[in-house]
Formats: structure tokens, sequence, C-alpha cells
């Protein structure tokens, strides 16, 4: 205990309440009172509780990012691919009105070439047919070719079927969403429903629609076959969005003996096997995944490389030059990305 000096003679009292207070504010050994405030977080904590946030926000950012994408590409898909696929008409009708007007036929009865006959089929991806479906408002230009590539301009003749103009099976496949999804409401086909083909002698050959719409497994091409009638086959997905079935019209050629007798030999594995070439436009396009992911991964990339570039480039040139470059990959993705999907699904 500390003393207190005194003059001689002066009364020494107990220590004051105000003095005990000074001596132990002097006093470092002397603890604080209990209810200070608490310490502020060392540095350690604030650094971790700031990567922390950063982290959360850099994961918020990617998952807004790649919802992002997967809208774009839904709206791609249903609005995008349909404007490309019409620029496509456009041009396979000047080449179709070209090809007609070379080979124009003199007027005269309609008729089939015979079904034996072998005629060369044109290029894949060229015009070689227009289809018009009053009922459903189908009004296109057929391409050769079933492959992704050429249903991506319109319907798509099966190779080794029939051709447009010739006796036997003529069989036509077709979008039912994307790509200006010209088959969508092929479902919708009532018997009696006419088709009318135009071939590129200037024919305009009319098929009655012989029985409803029926599915099959994508696996079954059977209703490709040549049944020894002249008939009009025309295929797509079913469901919608969806390769697990194939749709089938089957419309017979002018006649009314020929209608009839199409309900009879619609059945599937009847009838004699075309040479048909099937390009898988019911399957998923496996070949391309090793494309897919390497644009998205050059895409991903560029996303964690993002805000160097716009760092080095200064706010006026990284959209003169990062935005096209986003733009250009995005639409290779979603072009990778379609051809990937079931073709005609």
């Amino acid at each position: 205990m500390s003393t207190v000096e005194t003059a001689p003679g002066q009364e020494v009292g107990p220590p004051t309440v105000d003095a005990v207070d000074a001596a132990d504010a002097a006093d470092p050994s002397v603890d604080g009172p209990a209810d200070d405030a608490a310490p502020r977080p060392d540095a350690a904590f604030r650094r971790f509780r700031t990567e922390h946030h950063e982290a959360l926000i850099s994961v918020a950012n990617w998952v807004r990012n790649i919802g992002a994408v997967i809208i774009l590409f839904a709206a791609w898909q249903l609005w995008g691919t349909a404007i490309a696929q019409h620029h496509s008409q456009e041009a396979l009708k000047r080449q179709f009105e070209a090809k007609v007007h070379a080979h124009h036929a003199p007027p005269g009865k309609i008729s089939l070439l015979p079904a034996t006959l072998q005629i060369p089929q044109p290029p894949d991806g060229q015009a070689m047919a227009l289809i018009q479906i009053p009922a459903i408002g189908v009004d296109q230009y057929v391409v050769s070719g079933t492959d992704s590539s050429d249903l991506e301009l319109g319907p798509g003749h099966y190779i080794g079927t029939a051709m447009p103009g010739q006796a036997g099976n003529v069989a036509i496949a077709g979008h039912r969403t994307t790509h200006g999804a010209p088959f969508n409401r092929l479902a919708e086909l009532a018997v009696g429903d006419p088709i009318y083909l135009t071939d590129l002698a200037g024919q305009r050959l009319t098929y009655i629609v012989a029985l409803p719409p029926f599915a099959v497994s994508p696996y079954n091409v059977s209703v490709l076959n040549y049944f020894g009638d002249s008939r009009l086959t025309l295929t797509t997905c079913n469901p919608e969005y969806s390769a697990r079935q194939r749709l089938i019209v089957v419309a017979g050629f002018q006649s009314a003996t020929l209608v009839k007798s199409a309900h009879g030999q619609v059945a599937t594995d009847t009838g004699r096997p075309y040479r048909v070439r099937i390009s898988g436009e019911a399957g998923w396009n496996t070949s391309l995944l090793p494309a897919m992911f390497l644009v998205a991964g050059l895409l991903v990339a560029l996303g964690l490389t993002n805000r160097r570039w716009a760092r080095m480039l200064g706010s006026e040139a990284r959209w003169l030059i990062l935005a096209p470059i986003w733009v250009a990959g995005l639409y290779l993705l979603f072009q990778v990305m379609t051809n990937f999907l079931p073709a005609a699904a």
C-alpha cells in the first residue's frame, strides 16, 4: 500500500475515492474497468472477412452470367435461328426459281418419273423442291439432305428415297422447334388435307393426307420404305423439344385409290427398304462435344481475365475490343450447341 507523507502534526485520514481512482489510472498494472468497449478486429480478421465477401460476390457474378448465357441461348434457339432460317429461305427461293426456269417442263399432264429411274441427287443443302401445306401455313423450300446444317436451311429430303417428281416414297424431314420450325404444326394435319410439292421441272404435285399423324421410334425407318405406290412421308421429332419419337405424316399422290391403299401399307416394318442415308436428325451430335467444351473454355478464360483486359484497354477501348469478342464467342458457342442438339427437335 502506498503511503502519503504529511507535514508534522497534520492528521492523515483514509484515502478518498478520487485519490484511489487517480492512483489506479496512473498505475499501468491495474486492469481497466470491466465495461470498457471490446477491442476492434485485428488486420487478419478484417482481411479474411474482405476476401470472403469478395468470393461471395464473384460466385454470385458467375451464377448471374451463366444464367444470362442460358437465357440468351434460349432466345437464340427460338428467335435467332428463325431469323437465320428466313434469310436462308430467301436465298433458296432464288436458287430454286433459277433451276425451275432452266429445267421447266412443257405444259401438259402432270406425270411422275418411274420409281426405278436413277436420278442424281443434288449436293447437300441445295434447293430441290417447294412444299406447301395450306392447313398449317407451311411454305418452305426443301433442300437435299437431312444433316444438321441442311435442316438449318429448311426441310430436308432423305437421300435415297424417291426424288420429288418421281414415283415411290418421297420422304422429307423438318424441324418442329427452332430454325423457323417449319413442321411445328404437323400433328394438326387431318385426313384429306392437301400437300403441294413443286419439283425442279415446275410441276405442282398434289398429295392428300391419308391418315392421322402417328409416332414411331426414332430408330424405326421402315416408314421411309418403298410400298409400291406414290406417297409423300413427312417426319419430325415428337414431342416438341424432344427426340424421343418421330412423328409421321403419310400422304398419297393425287388419286383417291392410292390414298386408300396407303392405309393398308403404312404399317411399319413392311415395304422394300431404300438405301436411305440417315444423318441422325433425331439424335445428339456427340462429335461436337470437344468443340463445344473448347469454345466454352475460351469464354471462361476470357471471363476470368476480363477485368485485367478492361484495366489495360481503358473504359472506351474495352467496349470497342472486348464487346465484339464476347459477341463472336457467344455466337460461335450457340452455333455449336445448336448443332449438338437433336437436329429436328
